[in-house]
């Protein structure tokens, strides 16, 4: 049994991978590899080849400059337009965002799980269980109980359920 995620770390788990899709995935890889935009095919060429054309440029004779540029070539007539960059990052940037907030979450769901199951197999004498009722309690020892009962909900050791649960029990217990 695996801990669950909030909905809101979730999505923001999300919107940082699609960011990272964009940024690192389509405009930085794509600036090294730009074969890696190839995936946009689909969307910006859809009825022609996606072509790559670099060009160049000594503007001293130390220096080179490189530019790269994106051109969809109608088969049937030769005809080409250039394909928008900024387009291309931003449907190639989510796609790879996608499978990059897939992998996340898969390690968090692994990791959870084996957190969880290491847990489990640890001696009864390690887990935490609630001390035997006793009226006399201090304030104190309620508030330290509570406060443990509060961390192990927020590791993911248990549930909402569990921890609403035994939090009505020690109450009920004063």
């Amino acid at each position: 049994m695996g801990t669950r995620l909030k909905s809101s770390t979730v999505f923001w788990i999300f919107i940082w991978c699609i960011f990272m899709g964009i940024t690192v995935g389509s405009i930085g890889l794509g600036a090294v590899f730009p074969s890696v935009n190839r995936i946009t095919k689909p969307f910006v060429c859809r009825a022609g080849q996606l072509e790559l054309v670099t060009q160049d440029y000594h503007p001293s004779p130390v220096e080179t400059v490189t530019t790269l540029t994106w051109y969809c070539t109608d088969p049937a007539n030769g005809a080409r337009h250039e394909v928008n960059m900024f387009q291309m990052a931003l449907i190639a940037g989510p796609l790879y965002g996608l499978v990059l907030f897939f992998v996340v979450m898969e390690v968090m769901w692994i990791r959870s799980n084996r957190h969880v199951s290491a847990a489990d197999t640890e001696s009864p004498s390690s887990v935490w269980s609630p001390p035997a009722s006793d009226n006399r309690e201090s304030h104190s020892s309620v508030e330290e109980r509570l406060a443990e009962l509060k961390n192990l909900r927020d590791t993911g050791l248990i549930t909402e359920q569990d921890y609403a649960r035994k939090k009505s029990a020690i109450l009920n217990d004063l």
